[in-house]
């Protein structure tokens, strides 16, 4: 018997996210000439802090991170927070300090992709890793839109 796991591309993920909601509404602001509200937290899809602080440590960010909840982010356009109530909720965005805008829109449309490709790393090593003595993948094959497809063999 044969088992299918299909990891989703990060750009199909990236589309649900951060970038085509929240982002959105800060850009709009920044076209009427207002600032971004900085005390309205902005819905996230990140969960995994130490993914999180992995990505944002991988784009040259300087990160703090008070607690198993709390993130703080200094980047090149702008200082950030990350926060959220427990660990079972998606982390909140709050936006502070922005001193470009533009390159502080890209900056976090970078996070949201590497951040989902690292999801997806983890995910493949963990599943790869944690396959029992009666599995063993048959088949990877990496698909059109960069969504990985395992075919795991179950004995």
């Amino acid at each position: 018997m044969s088992l299918i796991v299909s990891m989703t591309s990060v750009a199909i993920l990236a589309g649900v996210t951060l970038s085509q909601t929240a982002l959105s509404a800060v850009a709009i602001a920044v076209a009427n000439g207002e600032k971004p509200e900085t005390g309205k937290g902005l819905e996230t899809s990140f969960m995994d802090i130490t993914i999180l602080i992995k990505t944002l440590e991988e784009m040259d960010c300087h990160v703090t991170k008070i607690d198993e909840n709390e993130i703080l982010v200094a980047t090149t356009c702008g200082n950030l927070k990350y926060k959220r109530a427990n660990s079972s909720e998606a982390f909140k965005m709050y936006i502070d300090e922005i001193t470009d805008v533009d390159g502080l829109l890209e900056n976090i449309k970078s996070f949201e992709l590497d951040y989902g490709r690292n999801v997806q790393e983890y995910t493949y090593n963990h599943i790869k890793k944690n396959l029992s003595k009666e599995m063993s993948i048959e088949k990877e094959e990496v698909l059109d839109d960069n969504s990985i497809l395992l075919t795991i063999n179950v004995e």
